[in-house]
């Protein structure tokens, strides 16, 4: 009898545990967690590791005669940020998104097995959707690779063995660094699926609903901070309507992650605003009924009660025309789109700049 009620037991703990993590870990997400679990700080690690990469490609430039011994050239260092930059702001987000989903959890009527289960999937990817996002990199990377052959591989004099190692490095780049579009718009998603859960928003308890505008405001400063870092290392002269076409993409891309997952946040609390003004509305037009009809009859006994209450519906009025909707704190967005002109104005230099010096 004993060994059945263990052998029940076993078994409902392995359902509960399927229905918690209803998919493995993509691999990526293994080699995250691993260097989550290191004794140094994760931002540490990828920081060797990019310096590290950076290293062996200015050794191999070296060797290979593409670069003068010992002399820098921060167009090798794009490669590594592109790989362990996004590595960096993939942990990041999801340490950020725990954070909300753990703020944002009195606002959601869900069982701690569902709790668990949101936190599961805003960490963890799906290996099929990393697979997929491979697949979509593998053929964009050597498409690009054939149509930038003669324009940079060619044009920057790279030899035989540089030439190889930069289009397998940039291949194991896009293949792993580029899942970081995917984890973004995935994650933003669960973001917009986790706050069409709440039954009820209540405008004088905004600090839950600001959560998640931590998430989609930071996850477009990264792609901002991200772009950035590639518009100073990357020579736009080589490529130049890719890089404004990237450039364009990503401003357009941070600009939608910081503003539609929380677009049914805002017209939840549109909503409740109106049902509350309507409310409001209704009490002062019986307030004044009262008022009116008094001084019709010249009862004058209660005017002062009716004046007082007048005015507490006048500052109620007052507070919830001037409650806001917006699901971020004041100067949240006015932040956000500091960094999203950052990119811009860089570009802009180096066009500027470039045109200044073919004079």
């Amino acid at each position: 009898m004993n060994s059945r009620v263990q052998t029940k037991s076993a078994e409902s703990i392995q359902t509960e545990a399927s229905e918690t993590q209803p998919y493995a870990p993509s691999f990526l997400d293994r080699f995250m967690n691993w260097v989550k679990q290191l004794p140094v700080p994760y931002w540490l690690t990828y920081l060797t590791l990019f310096i590290l990469e950076g290293i062996v490609n200015h050794v191999f430039s070296w060797v290979d005669g593409w670069l003068p011994a010992f002399t820098f050239s921060p167009i090798l260092l794009l490669f590594p940020l592109w790989l362990w930059g996004s590595f960096a702001i993939i942990t990041y987000l999801n340490s950020i998104s725990l954070d909300a989903l753990s703020s944002f959890r009195p606002l959601l009527d869900v069982s701690d097995k569902t709790m668990r289960r949101l936190e599961y999937e805003f960490t963890t990817m799906p290996s099929r959707g990393v697979i997929f996002s491979a697949g979509l990199w593998f053929l964009w990377y050597w498409g690009l690779t054939f149509l930038a052959f003669d324009s940079f591989y060619r044009a920057y004099g790279l030899g035989t063995f540089m030439t190889g190692f930069t289009v397998l490095e940039g291949l194991i780049t896009y293949l792993t660094g580029g899942v970081i579009y995917y984890h973004s718009i995935r994650q933003l998603r669960l973001v917009d699926k986790t706050v069409k859960l709440v039954k009820q928003f209540d405008l004088f308890r905004l600090e839950p609903v600001y959560a998640f505008s931590i998430v989609t405001s930071r996850t477009g400063v990264a792609w901002m901070i991200l772009l950035s870092l590639t518009l100073l290392i990357f020579p736009i002269d080589i490529a130049f309507v890719p890089t404004l076409v990237l450039l364009t993409i990503q401003v357009v891309f941070a600009i939608a992650a910081f503003f539609l997952p929380l677009r049914i946040v805002n017209r939840r609390l549109v909503a409740e605003k109106r049902r509350l003004l309507a409310e409001h509305n209704q009490r002062v037009q019986s307030t004044l009924a009262q008022l009116h009809r008094r001084l019709d009859d010249n009862e004058l006994g209660e005017m002062d009660q009716l004046n007082h209450a007048l005015a507490g519906l006048t500052a109620e009025g007052k507070i919830l025309t001037e409650t806001p909707t917006w699901p971020w704190r004041a100067g949240l967005f006015t932040g956000f789109l500091s960094i999203v002109v950052l990119p811009i104005i860089l570009f802009i230099i180096q066009v500027v700049l470039g045109r200044w010096l073919e004079r």
